[in-house]
């Protein structure tokens, strides 16, 4: 027997974790059969009390979009005929893709997110990834697992710390999230992003993030979308074999760039962020270009 109060508060767990799960109020509904002893008005409000940074961005996911973009730029087959062979379990629309391909060919941002490079305090070269399960890999018919740095969508005129702690949320310490545990002072004051990786049609500001020890263990992480949380070097992101790691698209640009950031700290000189185009949007404006002739 459990008083009615740590009932509610169980209930209130429950729905806070469906939501870090599914991402949307309307799929928790769809996920229960619409059958929930609360409104939608009651979640919003429960998410907003319970300190939890929403979603953003569009329901197109941004892992599923990338996916197809690499197929793109490494077959040169027209969208349309790539998109017909796509599994049922891609849901994106082409309409969709087609939007994404004509700002990619522009250059044109549209849409916003957060990376982080996450590191323990006394090792910066080690860095956290996890193998991405919210999207079907396309690639070798294999289903899932793309190895991929935390990193969701924002949108463009919140405060940094809000964008991060939804990264940490969603991604990195989504049990935490859950139990309201989520360590203070993880999220420094004041912290700029090192560079921005435009990658599709978005713009991803890249931050790193200091882990106390006993915060860096296997065990310590947790999220619905990212599993199998582990630290690689940092010389695998900018050297290693990109098929043998499986990287998302745009891993060995931060790599890259994270490495110029701590050359240049060591070195005491400015620590601008630098703006990168990531290699499969060059390749597709290229590919654009020839497929245009």
């Amino acid at each position: 027997m459990i008083s009615p109060q740590e009932k509610e508060k169980k209930f209130e767990r429950f729905i806070i974790k469906e939501y870090l799960r599914y991402g949307s109020v309307d799929e928790v509904f769809r996920k229960n059969n619409y059958d929930l002893p609360i409104s939608y008005p009651g979640v919003h409000r429960l998410i907003n009390r319970w300190g939890i940074v929403k979603a953003a961005g569009p329901n197109s996911k941004l892992s599923e979009a990338l996916t197809l973009l690499v197929l793109l730029s490494d077959k040169k087959l027209p969208l349309e005929r790539l998109y017909k062979v796509l599994p049922p379990s891609f849901k994106t629309s082409l309409a969709t893709m087609h939007r994404i391909m004509h700002n990619v060919k522009e250059g044109i941002i549209r849409r916003y997110g957060t990376a982080l490079v996450i590191v323990p305090e006394d090792n910066p070269t080690q860095i956290l990834v996890g193998d991405d399960i919210s999207t079907p890999r396309l690639e070798y018919g294999k289903p899932f697992g793309s190895t991929s740095l935390p990193v969701t969508f924002s949108k463009k005129t919140e405060n940094p710390k809000e964008s991060i702690l939804r990264v940490i949320q969603h991604e990195v310490f989504t049990q935490e999230a859950i139990e309201k545990k989520i360590p203070a002072g993880i999220i420094p004051d004041n912290l700029k992003p090192f560079m921005y990786l435009d990658i599709a049609d978005v713009r991803v500001a890249v931050y790193q993030i200091k882990l106390p020890s006993n915060l860096s263990g296997k065990k310590c992480f947790s999220s619905f979308k990212l599993i199998n949380h582990r630290f690689l070097s940092l010389s695998n992101l900018t050297d290693g074999n990109l098929l043998k790691f499986n990287f998302r698209a745009g891993a060995r640009e931060v790599g890259l760039a994270y490495k110029r950031y701590l050359n240049n700290l060591k070195e005491n000189k400015a620590t601008e962020p630098l703006i990168l185009k990531s290699l499969v949007n060059l390749q597709l404006a290229d590919f654009a270009l020839e497929f245009a002739r």
